[in-house]
């Protein structure tokens, strides 16, 4: 944090005003954004206290600053909180008007200290904290205001107002909002908050990996919040209501923008594109639209109808999808221009496998399957003959989709071989146990070098144990083979599931987009561009195979930039990105107090009995009812963080 005029975060308070620079004391390293865009930072608020770095802030207009925002995140349930922190706002502002008196610094103290006491949520007992700490530590700058009885200019502040679940979410949803609007049975409403940053809601409800549960705060008292399973019941609420949600009228515009790709990014691009006002037409090889979600994941987890109507509501947005249409060999990429279209954004995803390095897997047998071919061969219908014994060699969710879903054809004797231990194992813990719990044995430290064939058949593969050696560029511990521990699996069907890479062959000219050495396209973090003149590119094909909800955010950022590409012929950081960036180091889920919370344990839902999910691909898990959505909502503790600093002149 190094030299501060004053500090008070977390409890801890360094206070150098009237010191020479050589007395000052050093405040510890709080993690609080002393920069903000290239541009030091003169003074910061939030809901732990706050940091001075310029001695001429004027920490009272801050004060106020802070408490306005406060004031716009307030969901006024509780009176306490939302009549006090009104009275907090309108007292801070007619000091800074000069029509402040004296006994308005008490009542400034009395009202923060009740709210904090008595307000009904986190936010409401954490929220006042600055405000207290100013008066405690600034006092003398609120009775100068007052004596002077003079106007003072206000500053202008950056501000942003997140939640720890927010910011570990790739969308950066507004979780406790729509949260509190279930609690208060407000479903349309919710559900509309959730289309703001994420067009698949009941897609997202059901295979979202949920990093917003794991930095969810309520983990410190019993149990994180089923924040995926909330927003899959809005989804269905509107669904089997048979609604169809109000859409917002976009301005109309002449550009016409490419998408290629129907998974989750093109069409998170294209349904914001779309709502702008642009004629946007998605161009997907395969023959149903959805990507990943459509091919990759089977129905035991993704209901098909789910899908397709999340689809459908982009398709009513405007959302023109021509199938069965692959770049490359029914259009070439470069006679896009030719017919109009202002802007590209590729959106391909990931679907081809990645090679194993055994020897003979290039030789074409029978029940030689690459993983992604088999799930898309699945989720299409496509007649697959059960065998015997299986091996799916992999650790990822591909692989345990894989093996689960022989199970449901009706393999008899489903394996996995994975190259390293359970803890390194890339799958979701939930789908390795459900996977085991079926009936999947999964083999350790064991990898296939050879793939074993008989009359152009698999009859199985030799395989080597392993041992685990130091960490490699994934962080997981290397994998050795062990000499002399080579043996024989039996197996009738082989299928690598190893990882998968864009294929980039529609390209026409690799010197025009640059690619990372991973073979997937090098693009702006922050804005998608790629090297290429009015091309964008985002999901799978840029990072790699990821989680869905990765590709939604990067859909979404990429409409942001090509809607300023077209209406500016250029592409800045927004501003979004750079409070991003400056609020990455803090940690969210501190705070000086402890909340009190009472004991509320996560609602439980239930599943399809394991006999009941062979021979066919059923939903495994079930979602809240009513009642539970009802009670699983008031566990939210509202940690929102509302944020204020001043960039220094």
């Amino acid at each position: 944090m190094g030299k501060v005029v004053f500090s008070s975060w977390a409890g801890k308070t360094v206070d150098n005003r009237g010191l020479g620079v050589k007395q000052h004391a050093y405040a510890e390293d709080l993690g609080l954004p002393s920069g903000y865009d290239h541009t030091k930072v003169a003074a910061f608020m939030g809901w732990d206290g706050f940091v001075v770095w310029d001695e001429k802030v004027n920490v009272v207009d801050m004060a106020h600053a802070y408490i306005k925002e406060v004031q716009k995140v307030c969901c006024g349930e509780c009176m306490v909180g939302y009549i006090g922190i009104t009275v907090l706002a309108d007292t801070l502002a007619r000091i800074l008007d000069g029509k402040g008196r004296e006994k308005d610094i008490s009542l400034l103290q009395w009202l923060a200290s009740g709210i904090k006491e008595n307000a009904g949520c986190t936010f409401g007992q954490t929220a006042p904290i600055p405000i207290i700490d100013s008066i405690k530590y600034y006092r003398d700058e609120y009775l100068k205001l007052i004596k002077n009885k003079k106007a003072v200019p206000k500053s202008n502040y950056k501000v942003m107002v997140t939640a720890p679940c927010m910011e570990a979410c790739p969308a950066h949803l507004d979780i406790p909002g729509y949260i509190q609007l279930i609690r208060n049975q407000r479903y349309r409403e919710s559900l509309s908050l959730i289309r703001n940053g994420v067009c698949l809601p009941g897609v997202i409800g059901r295979v979202c990996t949920a990093p917003c549960e794991e930095a969810c705060r309520r983990t410190q008292y019993d149990g994180r919040v089923c924040i995926r399973l909330l927003k899959r019941y809005v989804a269905d609420w509107e669904m089997n209501s048979g609604l169809t949600p109000s859409s917002a009228k976009p301005r109309k515009s002449k550009e016409k923008v490419a998408i290629i790709g129907a998974g989750p990014a093109g069409l998170a691009c294209s349904y914001n594109l779309a709502l702008k006002g642009y004629q946007v037409t998605i161009f997907e090889e395969l023959s149903v639209a959805g990507g990943m979600a459509a091919v990759g994941i089977p129905q035991y987890r993704l209901p098909r109808k789910i899908l397709e109507r999340d689809i459908e509501l982009i398709e009513k947005a405007g959302v023109e999808i021509r199938l069965n249409t692959k770049i490359g060999r029914d259009l070439e990429m470069e006679g896009l221009w030719k017919d109009g279209y202002k802007a590209i954004f590729i959106a391909i995803g990931a679907h081809k496998g990645r090679k194993m390095g055994a020897e003979g897997e290039d030789n074409d047998y029978e029940g030689f399957v690459d993983g992604m071919k088999f799930l898309r061969d699945v989720n299409l219908g496509r007649v697959i003959e059960p065998k015997n014994r299986v091996l799916v060699v992999g650790g990822g969710d591909v692989a345990v989709d894989c093996a689960r879903s022989c199970l449901r054809l009706g393999f008899r004797d489903v394996n996995i071989v994975y190259r390293r231990s359970r803890v390194e194992m890339p799958a979701r813990k939930a789908e390795i146990e459900e996977a085991e719990k079926e009936g999947v044995k999964i083999s350790y430290l064991v990898t296939p070098t050879k793939i074993l064939a008989r009359d152009g058949k698999v009859i199985g593969a030799e395989c080597v144990k392993m041992a685990l050696g130091e960490p490699d560029s994934s962080g997981r511990r290397r994998p050795i083979p062990i000499k002399g521990s080579e043996f024989v699996m039996k197996a009738a069907m082989i299928i690598p599931a190893i990882g998968q890479q864009p294929d980039l062959s529609f390209l026409p000219d690799r010197n025009q987009i640059k690619l990372a050495k991973q073979m997937t396209i090098e693009t702006d973090t922050t804005t998608c561009q790629t090297s290429g003149e009015g091309i964008f590119a985002g999901g799978d094909c840029v990072t790699g195979p990821a989680v869905l909800i990765d590709a939604l955010a990067s859909g979404n950022r990429a409409a942001q930039s090509i809607d300023q590409y077209i209406r500016k012929g250029k592409v800045t950081q927004g501003e979004d990105s750079k409070l991003e960036i400056a609020v990455k180091g803090i940690n969210l889920s501190e705070q000086r107090e402890q909340e009190i919370v009472p004991r509320e344990m996560p609602q439980i839902t239930s599943q399809l009995p394991l006999k009941k999910r062979f021979g066919n691909f059923r939903e495994v898990e079930n979602g809240f009812n009513a009642e539970a959505a009802l009670e699983e909502a008031k566990r939210c503790l509202r940690c929102y963080r509302v944020m204020v600093w001043l960039p220094a002149k």
